[in-house]
């Protein structure tokens, strides 16, 4: 299920970046299963930190920066109640371009939150997808571009830590059974298939099919 395999990876976060907080908390809605994960993981409590806006549409697909960060100051109000004061563990389950993060940790700390640590529960993406997702250039990637060396500072967050992309393979294929005559993986020679892959070319540059321009 693609919940428990956003609840591994947010577990294998909490290993590989843990950080002193007081609660785990999410950017609604996609990376609430990795928070819980992280949450439980760590031993923190987990709770909700952004109310959303289930009238705004998904800001990611927006044409440019300006309406992408226009419909983040839409789609999210804070719930200041349980967080003021506190150090606030922040789960994302990606940063793309930079751009809509930022108001978000804006609205936290202008809200209460003494500290805002982002954890990312999936690698650093530096690679363009050509299999239909809207990423079209490099250029746009914040993992190629010389503020992710200081991601934290650009973005205004205390520190911000991503899952390695072996974490994210072996989370992904954690629950995978090893019965492939159920699912039909059968070689010539009748014995079952070895072959269980993922494709991680966005963040590897490792595409499985040659590319034509």
């Amino acid at each position: 299920m693609v919940y428990t395999v956003r609840q591994r990876c947010g577990r294998q976060l909490a290993i590989e970046a843990p950080t002193d907080a007081d609660v785990v908390s999410t950017v609604p809605e996609s990376a609430t299963p990795a928070a819980l994960g992280y949450a439980q993981q760590a031993g923190l409590p987990y709770v909700e930190v952004l109310c959303k806006n289930r009238y705004v549409g998904r800001t990611f697909i927006q044409p440019n920066t300006r309406l992408r960060q226009l419909g983040v100051a839409k789609k999210f109000g804070p719930l200041t109640d349980n967080f003021a004061g506190k150090r606030v563990v922040l789960i994302d389950d990606s940063i793309v371009r930079g751009n809509t993060i930022s108001p978000i940790i804006k609205l936290l700390k202008e809200a209460g939150a003494t500290e805002v640590h982002i954890r990312v529960a999936s690698p650093p993406i530096k690679f363009p997808c050509y299999m239909g997702i809207n990423i079209p250039t490099k250029e746009e990637l914040i993992a190629n571009r010389p503020e992710f060396q200081n991601i934290a500072g650009y973005i205004g967050a205390d520190s911000v830590k991503y899952l390695s992309v072996e974490g994210l393979v072996s989370a992904v294929q954690g629950g995978i059974a090893t019965q492939q005559k159920d699912d039909n993986l059968i070689c010539s020679n009748n014995q079952p298939s070895r072959r269980v892959g993922h494709c991680t070319a966005c963040l590897t540059g490792k595409y499985p099919v040659e590319l034509q321009w």
